[in-house]
């Protein structure tokens, strides 16, 4: 695998991971989602990532707020039904707390979903991180992989988490 994030023959998994790892972030924690599996796996599979498996969506908060606290930067990678079910802790860290984190979320429930079960998610998600004060950004494809960068120096200069919502093309690559 080549190290230049943009390289047009690495997966767009890997090219996330290139761009966290550009980043400091050395630690990933995840909940399984169908989208997202290419990247839990290449996370998984890298020596210079610890990768934590998740049980709730909340754990993965707590995880990365107790990573920065102790000198790491952390992401969490999930799908955006997580972020609704930890919007109270989310709002928590980015407010009282103000402890940064980058949020991969596979953006579920939008045009590029053909499961009816996930519409709903794909309704609510912008205006929940909206109500709670949380800065998002989309990133359509994998030209729009600069977000991760961007977005992770983003969340440590505000001292804020941030939302990278990832539509189906970024993490599919086609």
């Amino acid at each position: 695998m080549s190290q230049n994030p943009s390289t047009p023959s690495s997966s767009p998994a890997q090219q996330i991971l290139l761009r966290l790892k550009s980043q400091q972030i050395s630690i990933v924690a995840s909940l399984p989602d169908q989208w997202l599996k290419g990247l839990i796996d290449v996370c998984v599979a890298d020596k210079g990532i610890r990768h934590l498996q998740l049980a709730r969506e909340d754990e993965g908060v707590g995880i990365c707020a107790g990573a920065y606290l102790g000198g790491v930067r952390a992401a969490l990678v999930c799908q955006n039904s997580a972020l609704l079910l930890s919007a109270n802790v989310l709002a928590a860290m980015a407010h009282h707390h103000q402890i940064p984190f980058l949020v991969l979320a596979a953006q579920r429930g939008c045009f590029d979903d053909n499961q009816y079960y996930q519409m709903y998610k794909g309704r609510v998600t912008v205006p929940v991180l909206q109500g709670i004060g949380l800065t998002h950004y989309v990133i359509d494809g994998p030209e729009d992989f600069d977000l991760v960068e961007q977005g992770a120096r983003q969340a440590y200069l505000n001292r804020m988490p941030l939302v990278l919502l990832l539509r189906r093309r970024a993490l599919a690559g086609h």
